[in-house]
């Protein structure tokens, strides 16, 4: 698990579902995020492996998410 300081800076949508908060990066895709609050900590446990440089993000339930990018694409990412 990555610690949350190797986290992207270009962040353009934050939603959460659940114990799940998945954030969304103008240019490395989404990744899914959970707190741990005995570390006080966001820790990134998931993450979407081809970068896209996304326009908008829709939580479809717990476990998978819509993305579009700027080139008018759509996919759906599921953890």
């Amino acid at each position: 698990m990555a610690a949350i300081s190797n986290f992207p800076v270009q962040i353009i949508d934050i939603q959460s579902t659940g114990q799940r908060i998945v954030v969304a990066d103008s240019q490395e895709s989404i990744h899914f995020v959970r707190y741990r609050k005995a570390e006080n900590q966001l820790v990134i446990f998931c993450d979407d492996t081809t970068p896209r440089y996304m326009t908008t993000m829709c939580v479809l339930d717990y476990n998978t998410v819509a993305v579009g990018d700027k080139f008018g694409s759509i996919a759906i990412v599921s953890t």
